[in-house]
């Protein structure tokens, strides 16, 4: 029992993320391979959440190994901790690779069951640690669809509906292409969609929202009139299809946000 118990403190101790190489978890709808490569971490071949990643990572250290409570194999299908019942998470660091079987919640709040494939004894896991595992792969994707530093941006291309705008940054205002007045707070929503715009999920192409027309986009250039960053919309009423040049991911995005990432030219015109 001793050795074990060292042996799942060693598994946690090991997955501060200056020393990990991967993350695999088995035993959800699909497997899911983080993995750290020179581009930064991936789940399953795409950009991963870098706060979700870290969410994992401080729920495996922050969690408490507690006391054995079962040594007999005819209790591990109760609890959850055979082969095929249990999360199985695999942890990849320069020193080897290291596998521990997570089973089902505890009788109290916060504790999973968990054992290490050749020992039969099984411990009480105190943490979030089991909450983390049963996500699917959308949960550990990046969202971001673009961010830029808008300090640089000078000028914005709308196309709403096929209806085209420029606004420009001048020494004091923002004001259409051309001249004339805007609205400020239309011209931060777009600006702050730009900053950060964060999508709601992630579609394929055989998704019905995914074969909608275009029906709008945004372009942000700087002063000498490179593109910094452009993003296309689908039509739609709740969601829509979103793609960021240079990127081939197909996003999902609200309304909402296509409405203050490209707004109509009458949304940004100050009231008469």
């Amino acid at each position: 029992g001793g050795d074990a118990d060292s042996g799942v403190a060693e598994v946690l101790a090991g997955t501060m993320e200056q020393d990990l190489t991967s993350i695999r978890i088995e035993g959800g709808s699909e497997a899911i391979t983080l993995l750290r490569d020179e581009r930064g971490w991936r789940v399953n071949g795409f950009e991963a959440d870098s706060a979700a990643l870290d969410r994992l990572i401080a729920a495996l250290g922050n969690t408490v190994v507690g006391p054995v409570v079962a040594t007999n194999p005819n209790n591990h299908e109760r609890m959850g901790v055979t082969a095929d019942s249990a999360y199985v998470m695999t942890v990849s660091t320069a020193a080897g690779e290291r596998t521990l079987l997570v089973g089902k919640s505890g009788r109290r709040f916060g504790t999973a069951y968990e054992r290490l494939p050749d020992d039969d004894d099984v411990y009480l896991l105190e943490g979030d640690v089991r909450a983390q595992l049963g996500r699917d792969v959308d949960f550990w994707r990046d969202r971001t669809i673009v961010a830029i530093d808008t300090a640089s941006v000078a000028s914005v291309v709308v196309d709403h509906e096929g209806a085209s705008y420029t606004l420009e940054r001048g020494d004091t205002a923002w004001t259409f292409g051309g001249g004339g007045a805007v609205t400020a707070s239309a011209v931060t929503g777009v600006l702050s969609e730009l900053t950060a715009m964060m999508a709601s999920g992630f579609l394929t192409e055989t998704d019905s929202v995914a074969g909608a027309p275009q029906a709008a986009a945004v372009r942000a250039l700087d002063a000498d009139g490179a593109l910094l960053a452009e993003v296309r919309f689908g039509a739609g009423e709740v969601d829509r299809w979103a793609r960021a040049a240079g990127n081939d991911v197909l996003y999902r995005v609200s309304n909402f946000r296509v409405m203050r990432a490209a707004p109509e030219r009458t949304a940004v015109e100050p009231e008469s």
